[in-house]
């Protein structure tokens, strides 16, 4: 008996060990790939750039109200929320506005009975034209009175007139409301504009034909340039300021809410193809023994790059960075954050993409 127990325990033992060791049967997880923060390779003009201070807009806004007046039963939205053309914002208290539509249905379903009688009436001469006109009268009268009515029934939903987001709210459920009082803000930001106050010593000298380079930067997005493109631009000058207002557009860019409100810095020059060069923001080139260097970012597969250490020649240190004279071209990818934490040939995670 005691030779069967502890052969028993052993067994026992034995399985659990099994169990419990890191083997085959669990797997082995993949290694956690870094990731990497890149910009992209560009040609940038870096000649006589001219600076203004602009402010962002949205591309589509819009005040909301109701055509009627009347008590917010349901306010259907909150501020920031994204809605679709057509979604209800609000809703009014109906009970009054159906009892008028209900009384004008009635009243119009009269007159064109007493309508349809008089045209027979009359046929027969049995009815005068002057009340016959009458009647006629009092039938259309009804009839825009219906429609009328129906139409202020219909007023006591708000929906949204285009696809876009809440950007506030300005009245309370259960608030009595005027017909045109504002109840929310609807912004499509999707694209936005920035919008450019410019004086009229640079309107002047301003020429339509000569490509330009637009570009907007925000202070809290480091390292990028956003391109701009052009929209509109006021004939008429602002008669404080004695200024031009300029609409430029822009995509967002993934990952950043840029929202109207926000201030960006807006940077423009003429292009000369023969002036354009690369231009590398400082931190991202590094020294040795070797000289000056990169870390560069080749795709490898799906969602994973290996960093190479790539040699450059640069020149002078401009106010957009090191200009490169040799070592990249156009479409590489450079780590801009984190350089001291990566090695050649390492892999890690990467998109491809400007991140």
């Amino acid at each position: 008996m005691v030779i069967g127990r502890n052969y028993l325990l052993s067994f026992f033992s034995g399985i659990l060990l099994i169990a419990c060791s890191p083997n085959e049967q669990t797997g082995e997880q993949a290694p956690q790939l870094r990731p990497v923060r890149t910009i992209a390779v560009s040609l940038f003009h870096a000649g006589p750039v001219q600076e203004f201070p602009g402010v962002v807009d949205a591309a589509n806004s819009a005040q909301l109200s109701f055509k009627v007046p009347g008590e917010v039963n349901k306010l259907m939205v909150k501020q920031g929320q994204e809605v679709k053309q057509g979604d209800v914002i609000a809703t009014l208290d109906d009970t009054d506005y159906k009892l008028a539509f209900e009384e004008a249905q009635a009243s119009f379903e009269k007159a064109s009975a007493d309508f349809g009688r008089a045209e027979k009436l009359l046929k027969t001469g049995t009815i005068s034209k002057a009340d016959y006109d009458q009647l006629k009268l009092q039938f259309a009268s009804a009839k825009n009175r219906l429609a009328t009515a129906k139409n202020n029934l219909e007023y006591t939903t708000l929906h949204a007139s285009f696809s876009g987001v809440v950007a506030r709210t300005q009245i309370e459920q259960f608030e009595e409301v005027q017909a045109k009082q504002p109840i929310a803000t609807l912004q499509d930001i999707k694209t936005v504009n920035i919008k450019v106050n410019v004086p009229e010593s640079v309107m002047i000298n301003v020429s339509k034909e000569a490509p330009k380079q637009v570009y907007a930067q925000f202070s809290a997005i480091e390292d990028r340039r956003f391109e701009l493109t052009f929209v509109e631009v006021s004939t008429k000058a602002n008669e404080v300021t004695n200024t031009y207002e300029l609409t430029l557009g822009m995509t967002p860019p993934k990952g950043y809410n840029i929202l109207p409100g926000m201030t960006a810095k807006v940077f423009a020059s003429q292009v000369a193809q023969d002036q354009q060069a690369i231009y590398l923001p400082i931190k991202t080139v590094l020294k040795d023994a070797s000289g000056n260097y990169v870390w560069t970012v080749e795709q490898v597969d799906e969602g994973r790059g290996k960093v190479v250490k790539t040699p450059v020649k640069i020149g002078e240190m401009t106010q957009f960075g090191f200009q490169v004279l040799d070592g990249l071209t156009v479409g590489e990818h450079v780590i801009s954050a984190g350089m001291s934490k990566v090695n050649d040939g390492q892999l890690v995670k990467f998109s491809g993409g400007q991140s």
